[in-house]
């Protein structure tokens, strides 16, 4: 039997593409490990103290299933002897974890913690879980009691031991039944998860990055370094190609969908065909080269070709697909998107700094990029339009005339700044206001300090002109990436 002949993705013959995934990589809960403590020699001297100690970590394991429902909980038992952290550690090797929160129940040697921690393969993230049975010291507490919540002298010298060693790990503090310290540990799960999710990712960029757009200009180097994609450079020929074999019946049938789903004006059924012609065009792009995520170009050129701008059709597979679509070569903004929408579940807004609104403390974000129809309270609030800028296309082209829904929103971006990256975060509220007749996607939302003042500091920082925006808190996850990532934040 011959053997099938293995080619690069940029001979676009017929074979095996040497450079680029045969298929998609396997997707993987994330495995976490509980490293839960005691001392043996306790146990002798205050015999009710094991199994309330037991108890105690048990119900920490049960907290963490509920508040990281999509990992793997890894839980040995409790490690109380050099024997018991050989199985602990073995388990955890086995399980290949990604990440071990530890909590002490009661004081332990760092020799026997560190044990089970060093028989895994590769360093985990290690979570320090500083906990204790109550807010406060009880002023009836004798010494079994005050023994059962000595974990701080378990983890201030674990603290102690890691820095010298140099080790790197998180720190959280909370009482055992604390909301908030199991939420800050499922945001570094979380940004974990996200983090070496974008190791893995490919991203695909169509064209370049707009010219003179000097701040959204990227090394691939650098991008692989701290954000994590690969970058892959895909020609336009590629999805040229691939739109011209696009069959008409899909075509037709997604057109009618979105004249059937909107109300509209001044769009011609052949103006939307041709936008979700090159959509279609796009999805088979992204899964016959198997990427995770894609930027394009689609001023002049892409436009020219197909007749047609290329954010329906980017916007139709944000929505559809889940699969996160950027313009003008916005790779850092792209990553914020791609983030964004792991960790609230909506669909990103890729925008532009537009203006200040003193009346409602408020910023006004104009279009420009790219949004789905979710951004808004309900389809009947949305307008389908051509578009307001023509870029070598023939007809009126198609866009969405919306203004983002109210409630909390979570903007930013990511900078490349030379040696490095950095990450802009922001909170606001959108709030519920007018539609602009404007032919575009646009949002309002309130900061939370005065809006010549906060853009007095925004610009005072150096930030892209793009940002992107999406609705929920997604904040302390992405402060969390930056520090995985190795790159500064500010927080506006």
């Amino acid at each position: 039997m011959a053997k099938e002949k293995i080619v690069s993705f940029d001979s676009d013959e017929i074979g095996v593409y040497g450079d680029v995934f045969t298929s998609p990589l396997p997707k993987r809960k994330l495995k976490v490990g509980m490293l839960g403590l005691g001392y043996f020699e306790y146990w002798r001297m205050y015999p009710a103290l094991e199994a309330q100690v037991s108890g105690d970590l048990d119900g920490i394991k049960n907290r963490l299933i509920e508040f990281l429902p999509d990992c793997e909980i890894i839980y040995p038992g409790m490690v109380d002897t050099l024997d018991r952290a050989e199985v602990a550690g073995l388990a955890f090797r086995e399980a290949e974890v990604d990440a071990i929160v530890v909590v002490a129940g009661t004081y332990l040697p760092d020799f026997i913690t560190m044990h089970a921690i060093n028989r895994c393969a590769a360093r985990p993230l290690v979570i320090l879980f500083n906990t204790q049975t109550g807010n406060d010291v009880n002023p009836l507490d004798n010494y079994i009691a005050t023994m059962r919540n000595s974990a701080l002298i378990a983890i201030t010298q674990l603290s102690g031991s890691f820095r010298k060693m140099k080790l790197d790990y998180k720190v959280v503090v909370g009482e055992v039944s604390e909301v908030s310290a199991y939420r800050e540990i499922a945001a570094e799960i979380s940004a974990l998860g996200a983090c070496k999710r974008l190791s893995k990712s490919t991203y695909g960029i169509v064209g370049h990055v707009f010219r003179g757009m000097y701040d959204l200009e990227f090394d691939r180097a650098k991008v692989k370094g701290f954000l994590g994609p690969e970058i892959m450079t895909i020609q336009a020929e590629h999805l040229i190609d691939l739109w011209k074999i696009v069959p008409d019946d899909e075509v037709n049938a997604e057109a009618q969908k979105l004249i059937d789903r909107f109300r509209t004006r001044n769009v011609a059924f052949e103006d939307v065909k041709k936008s979700v012609k090159l959509g279609l065009a796009m999805r088979a792009l992204y899964k016959k080269f198997n990427l995770d995520a894609m930027c394009f170009l689609g001023q002049h050129y892409l436009e020219k070709m197909t007749g047609a701008p290329a954010r329906m059709g980017a916007s139709m597979l944000m929505e559809q697909d889940r699969f996160t679509v950027a313009c003008e070569g916005d790779v850092g903004g792209l990553v914020m998107m791609d983030l964004m929408q792991e960790f609230t579940g909506n669909t990103p807004f890729q925008a532009e700094w537009g203006q200040f609104d003193i009346a409602n403390n408020a910023l006004f974000l104009l279009g420009h990029g790219i949004g789905t129809p979710s951004l808004a309270e309900s389809d009947d609030k949305i307008t389908l339009t051509g578009s307001p800028e023509e870029w070598g296309f023939s007809g009126g082209g198609l866009n969405y005339e919306l203004i983002m829904k109210p409630g909390t929103v979570t903007f930013g971006h990511v900078l490349n700044c030379g040696e490095t990256y950095r990450m802009l975060i922001s909170k606001g509220e959108s709030f519920a206001y007018p539609t602009l007749p404007c032919n575009e996607l646009h949002a309002m939302i309130k900061v939370n300090k005065p809006v010549k003042e906060y853009l007095q500091e925004l610009i005072s920082a150096g930030v892209a002109h793009h940002a992107i925006a999406v609705h929920g808190d997604c904040a302390e996850q992405l402060k969390k990436c930056a520090a995985n990532m190795r790159i500064e934040f500010i927080e506006l």
